[in-house]
C-alpha cells in the first residue's frame, strides 16, 4: 500500500447532504419534495448545505501513515480552518467543546464530516466564504438548532472589512493539513460534483 495523499478543492452546485446516520428530523421540508437535490452520503454528521461561494476541501489521506485516529484527524481539519481564518482575515476561529467544526463569535463558519476506509480518508470540510446562507434556513444545520451559521463575508462585513479576500490564499501550499508526511500531496481544484464512487475508489 502506497502512502500517497491528495487534496480536492471544489464548490458544489446547491445540494443538501445527509450523513450516514442522519434522520429526516432535521429537514424543514418534506423529504420527498426537497427544494434542491437531497442526497445521503457515507460521511459522519447530520444534514448540511453545499453551494456556490462555499469552499469544500476533500483531503484523501493515508491516515495509517500519518496517525490512525479519526478524532485527531477532525481536530487537524479544524486547525486548518482556524489558522487560515487568522492568517487571511484576522478572524478568530475556535472550537466548541462537544461539537465538530469551526466557530467565530458563536456562529458556525465551517462544517466537517469525514469517513475512512482502510484508514484512507474521504469527505472533509466546507467553509462558508461568500455563501448564500438562506438555504440553511430549510434545515437544522448539523443537527444544531441553537447556534447560527455564518460566512467569512458576513463576518468581515460586520467588521467593515474588505469582501472575499479568502479563497485564493487558501489554495496555497502553506495552508495544507498541518501534519507530517504530506510533502508529496497532489492538489486538484475542481468545479462541480465529485461522484462519491470516484472518491471511495481511492481507498
Amino acid at each position: 500500500r502506497s502512502s500517497r495523499h491528495a487534496l480536492l478543492l471544489l464548490q458544489h452546485p446547491p445540494v443538501y447532504t445527509m450523513g450516514a446516520g442522519s434522520t429526516t428530523d432535521n429537514l424543514r421540508f418534506p423529504p420527498g419534495s426537497p427544494p434542491i437535490p437531497l442526497f445521503r452520503t457515507e460521511r459522519g454528521g447530520e444534514v448540511t448545505y453545499h453551494g456556490p461561494g462555499q469552499l469544500v476541501m476533500y483531503p484523501i489521506l493515508d491516515l495509517q501513515a500519518l496517525k490512525p485516529d479519526l478524532h485527531w484527524y477532525l481536530r487537524q481539519l479544524e486547525e486548518v480552518v482556524i489558522r487560515a481564518l487568522d492568517l487571511v482575515s484576522g478572524l478568530k476561529g475556535e472550537r466548541l467543546e462537544g461539537l465538530t467544526g469551526v466557530w467565530v463569535e458563536g456562529a458556525k463558519v465551517a462544517a466537517i464530516g469525514v469517513r475512512a476506509k482502510k484508514w484512507v480518508s474521504y469527505h472533509g470540510l466546507a467553509l462558508n466564504v461568500v455563501t448564500d446562507l438562506a438555504p440553511f434556513s430549510r434545515i437544522v444545520p448539523c443537527g444544531i438548532s441553537d447556534r447560527p451559521v455564518t460566512s467569512v463575508r458576513q463576518l468581515l462585513l460586520q467588521r467593515s472589512a474588505a469582501e472575499d479576500p479568502f479563497a485564493p490564499p487558501l489554495l496555497q501550499p502553506q495552508l495544507s493539513i498541518p501534519s507530517e508526511g504530506l510533502e508529496g500531496a497532489q492538489v486538484a481544484g475542481l468545479d462541480g460534483m465529485i461522484p462519491l464512487a470516484q472518491v471511495t475508489a481511492l481507498s
